[in-house]
């Protein structure tokens, strides 16, 4: 509470990420399967009229969490289409190198039959080339998800198991924070 109020006293942060509420930067990590594969788009710029999802693993990857996570985020889009963008961010500083990682996300791709999931990473959490630094993650995260709406996080959940019960709060929250206008044709740019 309090935020973008002057005067108001700073809350302490706790955790990883930045807080509900607050703008979600723009970063430009690698895209090393997906629809952008090849490429350094910015999630937020290109994808942020409805919701977006990010799930940002840091150094402490538990790979079985992760392909279960991904495999519900895959059938999460896949119902949702258009109106949700999600987006895997590794950022593992440690044995980095861009060659091996691209290979290694492409394999998990390929692997769990992603089609609508971006795989993508930087290499790491601070990195300032990509702009990830602005995120503010903690290296050691096992897992950030963040759920924004036209650049605005409106929900934030940190190391969830993938339970049940976790992919039906992340379905919810996703429901509860639906805009109201996600529904309108989008005027053609001229």
């Amino acid at each position: 509470m309090g935020l973008n109020i002057p005067n108001h006293p700073k809350a302490t942060r706790t955790g990883s990420g930045l807080a509900v509420g607050e703008d979600q930067p723009s970063f430009i990590p690698f895209h090393a399967y997906g629809p952008d594969k090849g490429t350094r788009t910015c999630p937020v710029c290109k994808y942020g009229r409805y919701h977006g999802l990010l799930y940002f693993v840091g150094n402490r990857p538990n790979w079985q969490t992760i392909r279960s996570w991904l495999t519900y985020l895959e059938k999460e889009s896949a119902i949702r289409q258009q109106y949700l963008k999600v987006y895997f961010i590794y950022a593992n500083e440690q044995d980095y190198s861009k060659a091996k990682r691209e290979k290694e996300l492409q394999n998990l791709g390929k692997e769990l039959g992603i089609q609508r999931v971006a795989l993508t990473f930087a290499p790491s959490v601070l990195d300032e080339e990509t702009e990830m630094h602005l995120n503010k993650i903690d290296a050691t995260t096992e897992g950030l998800f963040v759920i924004y709406r036209h650049r605005r996080i409106v929900a934030r959940f940190e190391n969830l198991s993938p339970t049940k019960e976790n992919f039906s709060l992340v379905s919810r929250t996703l429901d509860k924070t639906k805009g109201n206008y996600f529904d309108l044709q989008e005027l053609p740019h001229n």
